[in-house]
């Protein structure tokens, strides 16, 4: 049975990366809770999928750009009753809930020293770092994180896994950690989007790879029955999702699918599978190109590209 990751803690059915998502997500029996870290501009790390506040909350800023004090003003648009958490105060929610696991989805738009930051304010929380070891997962998009990670020693014998839309990143990250050959700083995992398990390359190369080496497989974000059917036939330890009640239903209904099998080009999931495949192998083209992340103002190219593909529910 697949490990079923609230994404955004509940975001299916409650206010995405907020008290009360997690409160609902915890209830549900998630394995485990997906949340995203940003930084303010005085070095407070605050819970956030977004660089910026305008689609959650009443007021938009650039939180890199503002204070705490500014950003914990704000109030959410459909609750004024909620703010934005920050990091510490979902450790010490960590601390009252006993077994509840964490993956902190650290954006490359952050600067590297959130990093040393997150893990002072876990020890800020409670001096132990077994305790964090065994309840944290550090989420990291780009081989240069992992790797000043291991220069400031913040990942040591944590689990560590790869967020990505591409294989290349991922396999970068799968050759780094097996060469270096460190078991304190190994890579744990790769999450990378779903419609990337459908993929020959996926399936035939790497998946084989990921199993030698014990590395895990988290696919993002899945929600649909016929998703998860594809996942029953595929090496998949665990799945991030919007809403892990109904996830933890359909992954008991598809957990016997014993081959991967693409559906017909004209049936209506054949119509999807296929267009999501060429989709997912252009945004990929494009995306990963060293150009793609020149700023303009704020944003970078990928940034704008992956808030489109987010407005079209592609991510």
């Amino acid at each position: 049975m697949v490990l079923v990751a609230g994404h955004r803690a509940f975001k299916g059915q409650y206010i995405e990366n907020t008290m009360v998502a997690f409160e609902r997500a915890y209830e549900a029996k998630s394995d485990i809770i997906e949340t995203d870290l940003q930084m303010t501009s005085d070095g407070v790390v605050v819970v956030n999928h977004d660089v910026d506040t305008g689609r959650i909350w009443d007021k938009d800023l650039f939180i890199a750009d503002h204070t705490f004090e500014e950003i914990s003003k704000l109030r959410c648009k459909d609750d004024q009753t909620l703010k934005m958490p920050t990091l510490a105060e979902i450790l010490e929610w960590i601390v009252e809930h006993p077994g509840v696991r964490i993956m902190l989805d650290i954006k490359f738009t952050n600067e590297k020293i959130v990093l040393p930051k997150t893990y002072a304010t876990m020890l800020s929380i409670k001096n132990d770092i077994r305790f964090w070891q065994e309840r944290i997962i550090w989420g990291l998009w780009q081989l240069d994180w992992f790797e000043y990670g291991i220069e400031t020693g913040v990942i040591k014998d944590f689990e560590v896994f790869v967020i990505t839309l591409s294989l290349d990143i991922a396999e970068q990250f799968i050759n780094y950690s097996l060469k270096l050959n460190n078991p304190h700083f190994r890579l744990s995992g790769i999450s990378i989007h779903f419609v990337a398990s459908w993929t020959q390359r996926f399936r035939h190369t790497l998946a084989p790879k990921l199993l030698e080496n014990k590395i895990k497989v988290f696919l993002w974000t899945v929600n649909k029955g016929i998703d998860f059917e594809y996942t029953g036939a595929l090496p998949i330890a665990g799945v991030v999702t919007d809403d892990p009640i109904v996830a933890r239903q359909l992954s008991k209904e598809y957990s016997k699918t014993k081959e991967f099998a693409a559906p017909d080009w004209n049936s209506l999931n054949g119509f999807r599978f296929y267009t999501f495949l060429a989709a997912y192998h252009i945004i990929c083209s494009l995306l990963f190109k060293p150009w793609a992340h020149f700023k303009v103002g704020p944003y970078s190219l990928a940034y704008l590209v992956f808030y489109l593909l987010r407005t079209i529910h592609f991510l």
